[in-house]
């Protein structure tokens, strides 16, 4: 079974050991709108994400099965296994040599 690369698949999975922290949050939480002032500086909305991330015992696994999940790079939106779209892309691109097709911002008047 495949999970889906969303947020709300993980906190119903069955797959990570430990209770996820997101667990019970509102998942629009982990889909904020991505930072296009500076790919170096997350956003405010973010930060608030990644704070949740922070101190998961899931994060790891949550990261891994987004790496495994997402065979294109546009597919990766929002903030997931501790890391934000823009960072995970670039995980991505480091692991599978695939450039984004998709910048957040780019674009955008």
């Amino acid at each position: 079974m495949k999970l889906s690369t969303n947020a709300a698949a993980l906190v119903w999975s069955p797959g990570p050991s430990e209770t996820p922290a997101c667990k019970g949050l509102d998942l629009d939480l982990f889909f904020p709108e991505a930072s296009n002032a500076s790919a170096l500086r997350p956003s405010p909305e973010e930060r608030e994400a990644l704070a949740v991330c922070a101190g998961c015992p899931a994060r790891e696994w949550c990261l891994a099965r987004e790496m495994e999940e997402c065979t294109v790079t546009s597919r990766i939106v929002g903030v997931r296994g501790g890391m934000r779209q823009a960072d995970r892309r670039a995980l991505h691109v480091e692991l599978y040599g695939v450039r984004a097709p998709y910048r957040a911002g780019a674009g955008d008047e």
